[in-house]
């Protein structure tokens, strides 16, 4: 559909160009065009600004709707241009409102397949798309926050050889409760040691990271408290905290001891993975992969993006997954080596903390290498995944930690 999309708006251009260039005076700003064929402004607006685009398509994606365009024809030939252009004009009008009805359903189907087709189209579609569902999916949830940043760093484990550990920096940045009757909590799945399946452990206050982190927040410290369950740990917010006006950070230090495989086997996973989905709507999502240069050499990380609304945690392996990926305009950044080229505006602090916690942890930050994904209104609920792979080595030991 859009290449007769382009057709059609190629028939589309000539027809209103030819109308616009005879009217009277020939009005190029959108006051002057409202005032010649009383138009309100927004509408002159957006016809100077699609009509002045070169390709076909963006012009369509900018044009008013097929009823604002029959009245502005019908008021230019009012204004005296001649009837021929305006009939060539309507009949190009016709063609696009056709198109819509008909061939896309909606002008929203339209704009899809428009998107597809152009990329700085479809980037602005969408993060206005991303960005409704951010503000629906926090009215619904009745949280959200500014940034969900998740900081995975790999390093060689001293405790086996042939595997890494895995420290997960996880930070909510300007969390606000929406609703007074709303929990705000976040989980995860512990990756190293045993764990009674069915074991319910509370822990204190001051245990729930491993390394202190909250000297780093911007806003006040959120309360957070924590369980054990099973293999699971729970981060609560109380219901008696942070009220609607009031807004607080989170940053978690995790530990997983041997969690990672140093090398890919045959008759297993071959990739790797690592990935993060914010626990609420939030603005933005900062993603952060950092591998010690022990950790996959020569490995690039791959973007994949899933919508797990109906089958859970995807597994990059797992084939049957990929009919649930999602083919956003994202993408991963290779930020280079060292402390000096992870820096992040989104993160007030940020290279404070990694510094912090390398000194806290004895790494050597020159001998990490970084990669990010960076993405505006992530939709809450989709896992974003960084996927890689091993080189093919030896088979490391089972975790007994």
């Amino acid at each position: 559909m859009a290449a007769k999309a382009r057709v059609v708006g190629e028939h589309l251009a000539a027809g209103l160009r030819a109308v616009l260039q005879a009217l009277p005076d020939r009005p190029t700003r959108p006051s002057m065009l409202a005032r010649a064929l009383d138009l309100n402004r927004a509408t002159a607006s957006k016809l100077l600004s699609a009509t002045a685009k070169e390709d076909p398509l963006e012009l369509l994606y900018g044009i008013p709707g097929p009823e604002p365009l029959r009245g502005l024809l019908e008021s230019a030939a009012t204004a005296g241009v001649n009837a021929d252009l305006v009939a060539k004009a309507l009949l190009a009008v016709e063609e696009f409102d056709h198109l819509i009805r008909i061939d896309a359903g909606t002008r929203g189907a339209l704009d899809a397949v428009i998107s597809s087709a152009l990329p700085g189209v479809r980037e602005k579609v969408e993060l206005a798309s991303k960005y409704s569902v951010f503000k629906g999916m926090g009215q619904l949830k009745g949280v959200q926050a500014d940034t969900w940043l998740g900081a995975a760093i790999v390093t060689p484990s001293g405790a086996d050889p042939l595997r890494h550990d895995l420290t997960w920096l996880t930070a909510g940045l300007g969390i606000q409760r929406l609703r007074s009757d709303v929990t705000i909590a976040f989980s995860y799945r512990y990756l190293s040691g045993k764990h009674d399946p069915a074991g319910h452990e509370e822990l204190s206050a001051d245990s729930f990271s491993s390394v202190a982190m909250n000297q780093f927040c911007t806003h006040d410290p959120a309360k957070v408290v924590t369980q054990r369950i099973g293999g699971e740990f729970h981060y609560t917010l109380p219901a008696d905290d942070l009220g609607r006006q009031c807004r607080a950070d989170m940053l978690v230090v995790d530990d997983h001891v041997a969690a990672m495989n140093r090398n890919a086997h045959a008759g297993e996973r071959i990739q790797s993975s690592l990935f993060a989905e914010p626990a609420f709507p939030v603005t933005q999502l900062v993603f952060d992969m950092f591998l010690h240069e022990e950790a996959f050499p020569g490995a690039e990380p791959e973007l994949a993006i899933y919508d797990t609304g109906t089958r859970g945690i995807a597994n990059v392996n797992d084939a049957s997954r990929d009919i649930d990926r999602v083919h956003m305009n994202e993408e991963v950044q290779a930020l280079g080596r060292g402390l000096d080229a992870f820096g992040c505006e989104e993160v007030p602090r940020y290279q404070e903390m990694l510094a912090h916690l390398a000194e806290r942890k004895s790494w050597n930050l020159d001998e990490y290498r970084g990669y990010r994904v960076y993405i505006q209104y992530p939709v809450y609920g989709w896992q974003v995944s960084m996927a890689f792979t091993p080189p093919i080595g030896p088979k490391g030991a089972a975790r007994t930690d």
